[in-house]
């Protein structure tokens, strides 16, 4: 028996391939790129990818999730090119992209999959278009990073005041890249076996080694030198945030941590490092410099 097609069939039909048509011209409308934040991660730390997407195609495109999957999702394979499971998915927060404008959005990964593991990996976005089956997305290009797993060159456990029993661990880590290194902080909690915080405090010069200490509330604080004028003091508290950043230069001798007899902690032989003063006496020698002399 052949079906004949009615005019409400027909309608339905067009309307299909429509929406269909109106899809694929999007897709190939709308470009992604992935590009990790730098390509050596330490275990722990955020594995951070930025992604830009360009919409070419005319109007609005407006990405959000649905729920059967999110708008976007990471493909991550270890070296050997097999892809690692997914460990928790991750919802992010929808974004309307105007026509021809592009938006840059970061995105940690390792909320999503376990980069515990040292080796090299590589990824790719995958963005879902409204309509798009959950198979269906358009693909960004593949990066490659490696995770590292660091050497702690200091540590130092430590109580947590107010909780009994609770423990801590502070870790100080040289990590290099090429020519660049960088003095890592990374906080356990102990009893629990769980990272807190991993991250890079700055860029280090290591042929002078970095000093580190606890203060009476049990907070970190750690000297480094930067660059070949200026030392960073960072002090981390318990949690594991950076409470305190600030930058010295030399005054009568090598900075160096000082501990008072009530367990506080400062920097002896330096001043603070102002950059706006700085600029200032720079303007001032500048002005000076134009006066005719003999005035």
């Amino acid at each position: 028996m052949k079906l004949q097609r009615t005019p409400l069939m027909n309608s339905l039909y067009a309307i299909a391939i429509a929406l269909a048509c109106g899809i694929s011209s999007t897709v190939a409308q709308v470009a992604v790129l992935t590009q990790p934040t730098k390509s050596l991660f330490v275990a722990y730390e955020p594995t951070r990818m930025n992604v830009t997407i360009t919409n070419h195609a005319g109007q609005t495109v407006v990405l959000k999730n649905n729920p059967d999957r999110g708008w976007i999702e990471f493909i991550v394979e270890n070296g050997s090119g097999r892809p690692l499971p997914i460990v928790r998915r991750v919802a992010y927060k929808g974004v309307a992209i105007p026509a021809g404008r592009a938006v840059t959005s970061t995105f940690t990964i390792n909320n999503s999959y376990d980069l515990t593991r040292p080796g090299n990996y590589s990824a790719y976005a995958l963005i879902h278009l409204p309509g798009q089956g959950v198979a269906e997305g358009i693909r960004s290009n593949k990066v490659h990073f490696t995770v590292v797993k660091g050497h702690p060159s200091w540590s130092q456990r430590a109580g947590v005041p107010g909780k009994r029993g609770a423990t801590i661990e502070y870790r100080i880590m040289n990590v290099s890249n090429g020519d660049r290194s960088d003095l890592y902080v990374q906080l356990e909690d102990v009893k629990r076996g769980r990272m807190l915080a991993t991250y890079s405090m700055g860029r280090s010069l290591t042929f002078r080694n970095f000093k580190a200490t606890l203060d009476n509330k049990n907070n970190l604080h750690v000297l480094f030198l930067t660059t070949p004028s200026l030392f960073c003091h960072t002090v981390v508290n318990l949690s594991g945030k950076t409470i305190l950043r600030e930058y010295h230069k030399k005054a009568g001798g090598v900075p160096d941590l000082v501990t008072t007899a009530s367990g506080a902690v400062g920097v002896i032989n330096s001043v603070v490092y102002d950059p706006a003063q700085e600029r200032k006496k720079k303007l001032q020698i500048h002005k000076l410099s134009e006066i005719p002399a003999g005035l």
